[in-house]
């Protein structure tokens, strides 16, 4: 890989500190004496972001950047959609909110580009508001509104005459936040331009916008100007990506690309002082894992403005293996722009870290870039990257004595990939543990490994443990701690320590294979206050066959605390079946390889060889691919309502086209919302309310701890808990009320269901350093039946108040009109129902065998009213055939266009026949548009 770029901070400022944004020096240089077009495109070649985070909820995701970008102190996430208050205290995904893309990514044909994880238009969104706003384009809402929530209105658009369908318009106070999001993608991501499919774009990179949109945009843009809590977040995003939003920066400069001043250049302040144009602030190099026998070389192209003296350049720890090819740069070099090399020569195996530093030449301030480096003495197999449902992008240690790799996947597995932890004893005291296992057919040198640890679920690992002596084939390997007072893990144990085992339930262990992380237990770079270990013992799944640096909870057993009878008996329970081989070929001398059309939600297991000279040199491991599963998808409200039938709708999915729709009726009695507001509750914490059970020490009788009335349960006490009564019937919906009152550092509690009659643990909430009223909310399907829950509070430090404790059950029967009804698109014509009746439509995607999750479900009123024609083609079908796709139920004079996913043309032609046969170039994904006077399709592919 090349130089990599920043990774995410954690110091951000909330929104509750007003800031003005203070431009980096140098930013936007390229962009000086240029005006219009020639501006725009500057921008486009020089602010992209250096890094997004990968989309979704989670550490290093989307949820991550909103914890920073769209909530205030209190913990309320920021909602321009809807005046629904929801907290967060985490990097989770918020109940009941979506991931909006503010300009709808069906806009460019949806795939997961920079686009689609951009901070700079995504933003959190109440889930309703965006399942009935869809995809449509922004206006301003005349006659009655379709949705009024007072923050969003839905309907007709009164503005300009060019456009009079519906559109979506947001509250004043974020106009301009809109208008500059869309400005913003429309110039950074300029490229996309021959995917644009939009009533406000036309396809070009400029101007982009239709004459109506570019009037809607700048009217908004200049009423409602840059705000406080923009200003705030462009910081923040910055923080993240690297890059900034010049709208935000510079208002200013819609008007010379849009506006009035198109013919002018914009006047950026001149700079004075002195500075990088690059490298840029946030990169740093990684020269990956590479042989001991290897060397590598990276190049910084380093090239300043006003630099008055000479340059130096040096590493600031010269550390061995890091070597650079010149220490001084002139000015006139620097100015001119010239090359740096860094070379990485390995002397030992392990990791090493270093720092470039960039000083002088009358720089302010120095630039330290980070350096690290990763030497291993064995040719390794290393864990797959750019995972989706349908591929990875395979990845190996170069051989600098290979000509080309012989690349295998094939499933099931028949002997394990390498070590892995095979257990985690977190018990009372100092009853500490952690097991490794021996599954891999061999006899493994312990010598090149080693354990360390995260403190508390942060920071570097440290506190290394290095292992000794050899481990049989199906062995265990059991280090304990020395001071344990359990003689089970004393007499197993075949290493004593202390400081490794100094664990509480947030400190996640990984085992190091000659500097090469393998295999982690725990949730890492969690935060301190999530304790996803603690009081119990983990112990591995026998279907477990390879080590994973990802930890997955569903991967381990839990058991009680202090159970260590198994300890030394682990095996793997490997399929008899004879392996399946899926790929099976020879790769040129590259260290990586992208593969595609594997099943979403599976496991396969890759080996690879070097090919030297007269011999073939396997890899000392193998490693799996654990295909993501599909998402579910996001349903739309329906359109074309009449009153036997309507349009089912839904977004599109990148890797199939290929969906199952369930329409249906409810009968039966109606679901049922009971909430336990705790109003007879005493001081004592007595009495309990009726069919409630439970050990708790008081109340809470201020309204700043209660929820909707006073009091509120207090659970003051280690091990205080709750329980609820059995419901009537299985429980659907579960939210409550919780807030610490005061600081409860290392303080966590439990939530349990009782599903089908056993305790499952449906939560574990820690206290995440704020006193802020938090509602979380749980959904369970009827087959589950969830009749009871139980709350249990794990006290280090502070109380815990529980209120308005609300559960929806009921017992209606789903009456369905059609289920699993195959459908290809994002929409099908629903007829043949009732007039003035509700009906409810979900969706799921399909991929071969494989099935994702249920949408949420949506409702529809049938009306008597006349239907509105669907010009949607649901004809169109296309076909894959190895690097050939045929696009059949055409029709003459149809264009066609295939572009790939950086948007440029692959093939466009105007047909004369009903079907066209593509040749694409290589694997790969594609989006395919087709157009005519009458319809404007966009499909995806995955070859």
């Amino acid at each position: 890989m090349s130089i990599q770029k920043n990774t995410l901070l954690l110091l951000f400022v909330f929104f509750h500190v007003a800031l003005w944004a203070v431009v980096p020096s140098g930013y936007y240089y390229f962009a000086r004496n240029k005006s219009g077009a020639n501006l725009k495109t500057a921008l486009h070649q020089h602010s992209f972001p250096l890094k997004v985070l990968d989309y979704g909820g989670g550490v290093g995701f989307t949820w991550e950047g909103f914890y920073y970008t769209d909530r205030l102190s209190d913990g309320t996430i920021i909602d321009m959609y809807s005046p629904v208050k929801r907290n967060t205290t985490d990097f989770n995904a918020v109940a009941e909110m979506h991931i909006e893309h503010s300009l709808p990514k069906s806009w460019w044909g949806a795939h997961e580009n920079n686009a689609y994880k951009d901070l700079f238009h995504l933003y959190p969104a109440d889930g309703v508001t965006n399942s009935t706003k869809n995809n449509l384009p922004l206006g301003e809402v005349t006659g009655v509104p379709a949705l009024d929530n007072t923050v969003s209105k839905i309907g007709k658009n009164g503005f300009g005459t060019d456009y009079s369908e519906s559109c979506f318009e947001p509250a004043d106070e974020y106009k301009g936040d809109f208008a500059r999001s869309y400005f913003y993608v429309s110039t950074i991501y300029e490229n996309l331009a021959p995917l644009w499919n939009s009533p406000m774009m036309d396809n070009n990179t400029y101007p982009v916008w239709k004459s109506w949109a570019i009037d809607l945009l700048l009217k908004w843009h200049r009423q409602d100007p840059v705000s406080d809590k923009e200003l705030a977040r462009i910081e923040a995003v910055y923080k993240i990506q690297g890059n900034r939003n010049p709208f935000i920066d510079y208002p200013a400069l819609v008007e010379y690309i849009w506006g009035n001043n198109t013919s002018q250049v914009f006047p950026f302040p001149e700079e004075t002082s002195a500075f990088l144009l690059t490298p840029r602030s946030g990169e740093n190099i990684d020269f990956d894992v590479i042989l001991q026998t290897d060397n590598r070389t990276r190049t910084l192209n380093l090239q300043g403005v006003n630099i008055n003296s000479e340059i130096s350049i040096e590493l600031k720890n010269n550390t061995a293996g890091f070597s650079l090819n010149k220490s001084k740069v002139s000015a006139e070099d620097a100015v001119n722009a010239t090359e740096i090399q860094i070379t990485f020569t390995p002397t030992v195996a392990g990791t090493l870290r270093d720092t470039l530093i960039i000083s002088g030449g009358g720089l302010a301030e120095s630039l330290q870039i980070p350096v690290k480096a990763l030497a291993t003495p064995n040719f390794i197999t290393l864990e797959p990257t750019e995972i989706t449902p349908v591929g990875a992008k395979l990845q190996w240690i170069s051989d600098p004595q290979a000509s080309a790799y012989q690349l295998k996947v094939y499933q099931p597995d028949q002997a394990a990939g390498d070590l892995f932890i095979s257990s985690y004893v977190e018990g009372s005291s100092w009853n500490k543990a952690l097991e490794i296992y021996n599954g891999t057919g061999k006899t493994i040198n312990l010598s090149g490994y080693s354990l360390r640890k995260q403190s508390n679920g942060q920071g570097s690992f440290g506190s290394t443990l290095k292992l000794t002596g050899t481990l049989p084939n199906n062995s265990t390997y059991l280090i304990s701690h020395k001071s344990a007072g359990n003689e089970i893990l004393l007499t197993k144990a075949a290493l004593l320590t202390d400081t490794l085992l100094q664990i509480n339930g947030n400190d996640a262990i990984e085992l190091v294979r000659n500097g090469v992380p393998i295999d982690r237990v725990g949730a890492a770079n969690a935060g301190a206050d999530v304790y996803w270990g603690v009081d119990l013992t983990l112990q591995r799944k026998n279907t477990i066959t390879h080590p994973r640096t990802i930890y997955n909870s569903d991967e381990w057993n839990v058991l009680p605390i202090d159970s260590v009878a198994f300890l030394g008996t682990h095996s793997i329970a490997f399929l008899t079946s004879e392996p399946i081989v899926v790929f099976n070929e020879t790769v040129p001398a590259i260290n990586s390889y992208s593969i595609n059309g594997l099943s979403p939600g599976a496991i396969y297991t890759y080996s690879v060889k070097s090919v030297r000279a007269g011999e073939t040199v396997d890899a000392i491991n193998t490693m799996q691919i654990h295909t993501a599963s599909l998402e579910k998808p996001v349903v739309m409200k329906a359109y074309d309502i009449s009153s036997t039938g309507f349009t089912a709708n839904w977004e599109e999915d990148l890797y199939s086209n290929d969906f199952l729709l369930d329409v249906f009726k409810l009968s039966g009695s109606a679901d049922t919302a009971v909430t336990e507001g705790f109003n007879g509750l005493g001081s004592t914490g007595t009495p309990l309310p009726d069919g409630w059970s439970g050990k708790i020490t008081g109340f809470y009788d201020t309204s700043t701890s209660s929820g909707f009335s006073i009091p509120s349960a207090g659970l003051k006490t280690n091990n205080d808990w709750l329980q609820t009564k059995m419901y009537e019937a299985p429980v659907t919906r579960f939210t409550f009320m919780y807030r610490f009152p005061s600081a409860a550092t290392g303080s966590y509690f439990l939530l349990d269901a009782l599903k089908n009659n056993e305790w499952v643990r449906a939560d574990s909430l820690p206290y995440k350093g704020t006193t802020a009223k938090t509602y979380p909310v749980y959904n369970f399907s009827r087959t589950e039946n969830v009749k009871a829950f139980r709350f249990s509070y794990k006290k280090s430090s502070g109380n815990l108040a529980i209120d308005d404790v609300e559960a929806t059950y009921g017992n209606q029967d789903t009456v369905f009109v059609f289920q699993n009804k195959a459908v290809t698109g994002n929409n099908y014509e629903v007829t043949g129902l009732n007039p003035v009746d509700l009906y409810f439509y979900r969706v799921r995607t399909k991929l071969n065998s494989a099935f994702s999750a249920y949408s949420e479900t949506m409702d529809v009123n049938t009306l008597v009213a006349t239907k509105l024609v669907s010009q949607l083609n649901n004809e169109i079908r296309i076909t894959q055939i190895q690097n050939c796709i045929q696009i059949s139920g055409l029709a003459t004079h149809d264009l066609v266009n295939v572009y790939a996913v950086t948007g440029s043309s692959v093939y466009q032609s105007v047909v004369s026949g009903s079907a066209v046969n593509v040749v694409l170039p290589q694997q790969g994904i594609y989006i395919i548009s087709i157009r005519n006077g009458l319809k404007n399709i966009v499909r995806k592919i995955v070859l």
